[in-house]
């Protein structure tokens, strides 16, 4: 009898833990994966527990939800500010940080928000007065190059900038038009380094690829 209770105890230990981890977002920081923050996931109130079904517009609600929540946790939580940008519940981090520690203080607080799949963490040392400047005007010529494109307005496409650095951020209707958007920024003398963290959205059923572009079977 006394077996029965320590195997069944074990058991439910052991579901406890792995249901524990279910919840822990996969942290990358550059793209490279690092496991040393999933302990330092919180049990966040302030977010429904139920999954949002429904199509494309509840996963951009729900998307705007996890938004707003990471961007108030690192206000409060953070002194060095820090960019986040949520898509299809993936965050990314982008911002100048003085050292390790500020940078893995932003991860761990960015961990606490249940409901993010992954965290991707572009960090720079803090740039000087004549790097903030230039990277202004670095960033004001990207954001025009882009808008002359006209078709890059319509879809969701972010530009972070800090010091000479561009990290773009964002979802685009076909290879086509994050290749475009990449190539601008190649052009734009002055960027030290342009970052990728561009998606491509997935055909819907019933679609299909030919080459750039998404034709209805």
């Amino acid at each position: 009898m006394v077996g029965k209770v320590l195997h069944t105890l074990l058991l439910l230990a052991t579901a406890a833990i792995l249901v524990g981890c279910a919840v822990y977002p996969a942290v990358q920081v550059a793209g490279h994966a690092m496991t040393g923050y999933d302990a330092a996931v919180l049990v966040d109130d302030y977010l429904p527990r139920k999954n949002i079904e429904g199509g494309e517009q509840c996963a951009l609600d729900l998307d705007r939800m996890l938004e707003r929540r990471l961007r108030e946790r690192l206000r409060l939580k953070c002194r060095q500010p820090v960019a986040a940008h949520v898509i299809d519940a993936n965050a990314y981090l982008v911002g100048p940080v003085r050292n390790r520690a500020q940078a893995d203080h932003a991860i761990r607080t960015a961990a606490t928000v249940q409901g993010l799949k992954t965290i991707t963490c572009k960090f720079y040392h803090a740039p000087t007065t004549d790097q903030t400047l230039e990277g202004a005007t670095l960033h004001e010529e990207l954001l025009s190059r882009l808008k002359e494109t006209g078709w890059l307005e319509s879809v969701d496409l972010r530009v972070e900038t800090v010091g000479t650095n561009a990290v773009f951020i964002g979802k685009t209707e076909d290879y086509r038009q994050k290749t475009q958007a990449l190539a601008i920024a190649s052009e734009v003398n002055g960027l030290t380094e342009v970052v990728d963290y561009i998606s491509v959205r997935e055909p819907l059923p019933g679609e299909q690829r030919h080459g750039d572009k998404l034709a209805a079977r």
